[in-house]
Formats: C-alpha cells, sequence, structure tokens
C-alpha cells in the first residue's frame, strides 16, 4: 500500500470518529434536553396541585338548610322494600266493624238473635270500648233468654258511658226478668234522670208499678209515655190500658 492511500484511509478514519463523537454528543445533549423538560413538566404539576389543594381546603362550605317539622304531620307509612325475585307480604285487612254492627241491628230487628250476636263477638274483638255495640249485645242475648251475659254486656255499655240511658232501661228490664224488681226501678228512676223525656223508660216503669199495685203513680208515667212518645201503636194500647185503669 502506497503512503498516499495510507494517509487517506487515515484521513477517513479520522473523520469518522469524529463524526461518532459529535453524533455521540448531539445525542446526549438531546436526551438531557428531554429530561429537562420532563422534570419541569411534573413540576408544574406539582404547583397547580399544591395551589389547587390549598383553594379547596380554604374556600367555605355551604351548610344544608335545617328543615323543622310541624308539631302535627300526618305520616303516610312507607311500604316496606321487597328484594328482587321475593313477593311483598300481603297485610290481612281487619275486619268492617261499623258493616258488622250494621248487620247485627239487621238481624235484631228479623230477630236473628244468634247472628247478631256473632257478627257483634266479631266487632268487638277488633273496637272493645264501642259502648253501643256491648248494649246491642246485651239484646241479643236477652232475646236468647240468656239473662245474666245479657246483664253483663248491658253493665259494660254503662262502665265505657256512664250516662247510657238506653242502656240503663234495657238492664232494668233484664233485671225484672229475672225477678229483681228494685234494681230494675232505680235502673229507670236513674235513665230518667239522664233524660226525662224518655218514653220507653215512663212506659216500662209504669208497667212495673201498676203490676206492684202503684195505679196512681203507674198512671202518671203513662200520660208520660203519652207526651213524649211517637209510636202511635204503643200510645192507642195504653190510653185502652188507662181507660182500663179508670173504671
Amino acid at each position: 500500500m502506497s503512503i498516499i492511500l495510507k494517509a487517506l484511509k487515515k484521513a477517513e478514519g479520522a473523520k469518522t470518529g469524529r463524526e461518532t463523537v459529535a453524533q455521540a454528543q448531539a445525542y446526549q445533549a438531546s436526551n438531557k434536553k428531554t429530561l429537562g423538560i420532563v422534570i419541569a413538566g411534573f413540576a408544574g404539576l406539582v404547583l397547580l396541585f399544591s395551589i389547587g389543594l390549598y383553594w379547596f381546603k380554604g374556600r367555605p362550605v355551604s351548610k344544608a338548610p335545617v328543615k323543622i317539622a310541624d308539631k302535627a304531620v300526618n305520616v303516610q307509612p312507607q311500604k316496606a322494600a321487597t328484594a328482587p325475585g321475593k313477593e311483598a307480604t300481603v297485610v290481612p285487612k281487619g275486619p268492617d266493624v261499623n258493616k258488622l254492627n250494621e248487620d247485627a241491628v239487621r238481624q235484631i230487628k228479623e230477630k236473628n238473635y244468634s247472628g247478631a250476636e256473632d257478627s257483634l263477638r266479631k266487632a268487638l274483638l277488633a273496637r272493645p270500648d264501642d259502648a253501643a255495640m256491648y248494649n246491642h249485645l246485651g239484646l241479643s242475648l236477652k232475646n236468647q233468654s240468656r239473662y245474666k251475659e245479657a246483664s253483663a254486656a248491658y253493665q259494660k255499655a254503662l262502665q265505657l258511658k256512664p250516662d247510657y240511658y238506653e242502656a240503663m232501661n234495657n238492664l232494668a228490664v233484664t233485671y225484672e226478668m229475672i225477678g229483681n224488681r228494685e234494681k230494675a226501678k232505680s235502673l229507670y228512676l236513674k235513665a230518667l234522670s239522664v233524660k226525662p223525656a224518655y218514653a220507653e223508660a215512663h212506659l216500662n216503669y209504669g208497667l212495673l208499678l201498676e203490676a206492684e199495685g202503684n195505679i196512681k203513680d203507674a198512671e202518671s208515667h203513662y200520660q208520660a209515655f203519652l207526651s213524649s212518645s211517637s209510636n202511635e201503636t204503643l200510645k192507642s194500647m195504653v190510653r185502652e190500658r188507662l181507660r182500663a185503669l179508670g173504671k
């Protein structure tokens, strides 16, 4: 190989080495620049996050408005949540107490006293503080000749409603039927003290007094009955009785 050729090859090798070094230096510079950008960006994000956190902690928090409930509020019952795939439990309704009482009154008028008793006992299970239904129960029992049970029903009605003059009159009739006239007279007078124009009590008391031979007082109560009653059939019978007593 000639000296010139060797010199050329040596020059080319040096050139190539210089180019390689320059490329490496350029690559390193590029990497440093990229890394600097990444670090600067991350620092910026940290700064923004810090500013946001400070603002969030420092801002005022608004309170929810306080609701003041009324003293009397009608609250609608809520339906119980039902699990998926399961049917809601059906709660059976209680008896229609008013309907049972109406049925009992009708049955008493139709002289179906056992049916009336059955209706009233069902109704009283749901409404045990109803004085009127105990009075009706007493009527149905008395007409089945169950006088002691009838008396207990009337007494319960009077316990619930002490001024219940209809129950007083019915209890007095029941006492008469079992031979206790003194208690009967006391109850007739008590009913008339609550309601002086109570026609039925005047008639019943008059009949009791007549049976005891007290005709004068009996006539007085018969006259009071005629003045206060609107039952023309009974009034006609009482007039006949007065005429008979006058003879």
